[in-house]
């Protein structure tokens, strides 16, 4: 799992990093920028841990992440199966026509989200993850918002994308 690792075993795992923009801009937050073929994958640490990563797609074309691409940003942190899925319908048609058409009908926000179940208790969950894939962006963004012996982390989707732009 990509998210709660320490920065030395994600270098081991994806390669050397060079320095990233911070998304939240908060005390001891520290991000860094893995090249993945046409991506990159920017993790940003909070106390030496792995608490949000975003798949980027750098090259080919500006849109939204295919669904193979998807299924690899998924595993990075768990088997694209076991996480849930959630595309809302796109909004209603109004009742009177645009003055002028849209080139593209919009695209909803894809959201994920994965729990880890606790090997003992078997209702409850030793781990979240959520996340989230703008309709028209070619990025996906999953954080861990909490984790034991650390401050939760509360995610506007709008500031994430400000910070990745």
């Amino acid at each position: 799992m990509l998210l709660g690792s320490s920065k030395a075993e994600l270098d081991r795992l994806l390669g050397k990093p060079v320095m990233a923009r911070n998304v939240f801009g908060l005390p001891g937050e520290k991000a860094f920028s893995y090249s993945q073929g046409d991506f990159r994958i920017v993790v940003g640490f909070l106390n030496s841990l792995a608490r949000y990563a975003a798949v980027v797609r750098d090259r080919g074309p500006n849109t939204k992440l295919t669904p193979a691409e998807i299924a690899g940003a998924l595993a990075l942190n768990a088997p694209p199966r076991l996480w849930n899925i959630e595309t809302p319908d796109a909004p209603k048609k109004s009742s009177k026509p645009p003055r002028r058409k849209t080139a593209t009908p919009p695209s909803p926000t894809t959201y994920f989200s994965y729990v880890e179940k606790s090997p003992k208790k078997t209702n409850l969950g030793t781990s979240e993850i959520h996340g989230w894939m703008p309709g028209t962006e070619p990025y996906a963004f999953f954080y861990l918002p909490h984790l034991d012996g650390q401050s939760p982390l509360l995610v506007s989707e709008w500031g994430v994308q400000q910070a990745l732009g």
